[in-house]
């Protein structure tokens, strides 16, 4: 005797075959929840599990207020070791653009500058006091006008001088700026974390509420301070992170 699938399991399955034999092509608007729900006779929650469920597969993704749509094929890749090489910074490109420039794809940052006091996180990160003042640099970073990351890094302010206040940071960005002021960049550290959008970050990545991320802190050191934090956050379907280490 057969037995039935889950209605929210049907819909899904329905949904992903029709996306992998191009009945629904990339960038393609998906029938509406009501649509959905009326064909399978169910509740409108169950196309949204539905839904969900393909989202966390990386099939589609939903913008607020316009629908869900199949995502193009695309995976973002993040080399560390070349995106964090002084040859690209002299190349003229920082962190992000390296990406889209190896991947072959744009990229574009909104960029908001601040000052502000250090909480106890940031200033246990970068080695200062409680309340001594960093510069914020929030960024919402697009590959091909699609938000795919959200980043603020922190700096101590009496090192944050010249373009790294301004929007436009320059070319190779922070870390250039900070050499050229003779911050030399000896290592990085990172660390990676998933976890789930809240509902300020689905908005501005233009997704729902739940959907895995990346949370990664980048720590850049010189030979002998912290001078930059960076709290990234990243959809997590659309990363595919490399990492390279020497045998020593």
């Amino acid at each position: 005797m057969a037995v039935r699938r889950r209605p929210t399991h049907e819909i899904a399955a329905d949904l992903r075959a029709a996306i992998e034999a191009g009945e629904l092509p990339p960038g393609s608007r998906l029938p509406s929840r009501a649509a959905l729900a009326e064909r399978y006779g169910v509740a409108e929650l169950t196309v949204t599990h539905a839904m969900t469920q393909l989202r966390h597969e990386g099939l589609i993704t939903s913008r607020a207020g316009a629908g869900s749509y199949v995502r193009g094929p695309q995976q973002l890749l993040r080399a560390s070791r070349l995106r964090l090489s002084r040859a690209e910074r002299v190349a003229g490109r920082g962190t992000f653009a390296t990406d889209a420039h190896s991947g072959g794809w744009t990229a574009r940052s909104d960029v908001e500058v601040r000052t502000e006091r250090a909480d106890a996180t940031v200033a246990g990160y970068l080695g200062i006091g409680e309340g001594d003042e960093v510069l914020v640099r929030d960024r919402v970073m697009y590959a091909d006008d699609e938000p795919v990351q959200l980043a603020t890094s922190y700096l101590p302010a009496e090192l944050a001088t010249g373009a790294m206040a301004e929007p436009d940071s320059g070319p190779g960005g922070i870390y250039a700026r900070l050499e050229d002021a003779g911050h030399v960049l000896t290592h990085y550290e990172e660390t990676v974390r998933v976890g789930r959008a809240t509902e300020s970050e689905a908005a501005a990545l233009r997704t729902t509420p739940g959907t895995p991320l990346l949370r990664l802190v980048r720590r850049a050191h010189t030979a002998t301070r912290v001078v930059e934090v960076n709290l990234i956050t990243m959809l997590g379907e659309r990363f595919e992170l490399h990492y390279e280490a020497p045998a020593e």
